[in-house]
């Protein structure tokens, strides 16, 4: 009758080898799913910024340059104060 092992007993022995194989191959796994977030993240923000450029060239056509809201324009509706560029800069 060959010698039976309890199951205990091989769990003990094989978990550090299982440990060490399988450590790195699921940080390799999370690894990569941060990578491809990362990157559909990227995609996202280009494709956003692409539909928000078409959008105010739309607008632009549309609306044409005198009717358009002072943001749009670049302007805020204020006039720029004299001091204003210098007090940025050394800020």
């Amino acid at each position: 009758m060959p010698p039976v092992f309890p199951v205990f007993v091989v769990g003990v022995i094989s978990a550090p080898l299982v440990k060490k194989v399988l450590r790195p191959v699921v940080r390799g796994a999370v690894k990569t799913s941060v990578k491809l977030a990362a990157d559909a993240k990227r995609a996202a923000h280009e494709v956003n910024e692409g539909l928000y450029d078409i959008a105010a060239e739309a607008s632009a056509e549309v609306l044409g340059p005198k009717e358009q809201p002072a943001e749009e324009q670049g302007q805020s509706g204020k006039k720029p104060r004299p001091g204003a560029a210098k007090a940025k800069v050394n800020a």
